[in-house]
């Protein structure tokens, strides 16, 4: 496989092109809301598990304990959500209360879990069970209520609480997976493996937090990148390890890796609003564009230009510049808002993306080059900002010191 590093933008790549057979995957959802939300939430379970079981297993990487771990944590997180949402498609029989609790109660796994206890009357789990399940979603909301903290980087109000802290990796993990199989108990109505069984040990708590720095995820955020490069990192090299793993099928890994990628190039497109070169994103568009999730009307539509401007009139790099933005097109009709891949169906359960045939070692290689491009302008911009700061640092002192004589 060719080196990721070395994949850059081409005049011929085309996101649908099929070129590998072995690589080629059918998107075909099968219109039942509780099996495509609950195969969904599995798959999300699957990728986010191999990573964090990579995390814990080579717990000396202090970029796997840091970066990688919070990664996995929203891909469990997020198939926890998935799964909760499956349960009510079953539970609830009409199609107009599907729709009205999965927009009123949007990503809140406390909300979702309440709504299934209440209208569901299944007695998959024991009332320890029941209420260990609750108290957790609970905790995990008190942290994470916009399923955001994982994505993108840290609010402050998250900082003033947990900065500097360090996640015990290994009590979190259990927490994380042991929620999962109380879900995945109601979603197979009752059937679990022996290794699946409740530990009541465990306390129902989210966030767990420790004074050992050794293989723990340490929760930091650089004032000089906004936050950024710890997701940006975690994301990247999550996307390739399980791009790689080959105990995946590729079926399974498919709508989290898209996701991951998605989520990465709006990444990079907000950091490239701090970027501290001269003829940068202006203070008002930073202000009222730098949180929203479309990636070609609000985000490469601001950065563009401050691009083009330190292009240095390059042809080759103007031609680059033409061809991403082309490139990024397609990905603004596919997922304009970053959800076309974290759910089967809208909240109106209406499936957007159907009847597909995918390439996936084309998707990846489609995505790497507009990742890779990103991080390159991103590179370059603090460069340039750098010797921009040093020509002002040595006018200033030329001004110092032409004052200083008279």
């Amino acid at each position: 496989m060719i080196n990721s590093v070395y994949i850059w933008p081409s005049s011929d790549m085309d996101f649908w092109k099929i070129e590998n057979d072995d690589t080629k995957v059918t998107v075909k959802w099968s219109r039942d809301n509780f099996l495509d939300y609950k195969i969904l939430a599995y798959q999300f379970y699957g990728c986010g598990y191999k990573i964090i079981e990579e995390v814990i297993n080579d717990r000396l990487n202090n970029i796997k304990s840091d970066m990688w771990f919070l990664t996995g944590i929203f891909l469990i997180r997020h198939s926890i959500e998935l799964g909760l949402k499956s349960l009510l498609c079953r539970v609830l029989s009409r199609k107009k209360d599907i729709q009205d609790t999965l927009k009123k109660c949007g990503h809140d796994v406390s909300s979702l879990l309440k709504k299934y206890d209440e209208v569901g009357h299944e007695n998959f789990l024991n009332n320890e069970e029941k209420s260990w399940l609750s108290e957790y979603c609970d905790s995990l909301e008190e942290v994470d209520r916009k399923s955001d903290a994982f994505r993108f980087p840290f609010e402050d109000e998250f900082l003033s609480k947990y900065r500097d802290g360090f996640l015990d990796n290994m009590q979190v993990t259990n927490n994380l997976l042991q929620a999962f199989s109380l879900v995945k108990k109601c979603l197979e109505m009752g059937v679990i493996t022996e290794e699946e069984k409740f530990d009541n040990t465990l306390k129902p708590e989210f966030f767990i937090l420790t004074s050992r720095s050794y293989g723990n995820c340490y929760l930091w955020q650089s004032i000089s990148d906004a936050g950024f490069y710890v997701k940006i990192t975690g994301y990247t090299e999550a996307i390739d390890f399980i791009y790689q793993d080959e105990s995946i099928i590729n079926e399974d890994k498919l709508y989290p890796l898209i996701f991951m990628f998605r989520n990465t190039i709006e990444l990079y497109l907000k950091i490239l609003f701090y970027s501290r070169v001269e003829k940068g994103v202006s203070q008002k568009v930073f202000r009222s564009k730098r949180k929203s999730h479309r990636i070609k009307k609000d985000l490469w539509k601001n950065v563009k230009s401050m691009i083009a401007n330190y292009s240095g009139g390059s042809d080759e790099k103007l031609e680059t510049l033409e061809l991403i933005e082309k490139m990024l097109d397609e990905i603004d009709k596919l997922d304009k808002n970053g959800d076309i891949f974290r759910y089967p169906t809208s909240y109106s359960l209406e499936y957007r993306f159907d009847n597909k045939i995918l390439d996936l070692s084309n998707i990846y290689v489609y995505l790497k080059a507009i990742v890779n491009f990103l991080e390159g302008c991103n590179s370059e911009l603090d460069a340039i900002a750098d010797i921009e700061q040093e020509i002002r640092d040595e006018h200033e002192s030329e001004i110092y010191f032409d004052s200083d004589w008279y």
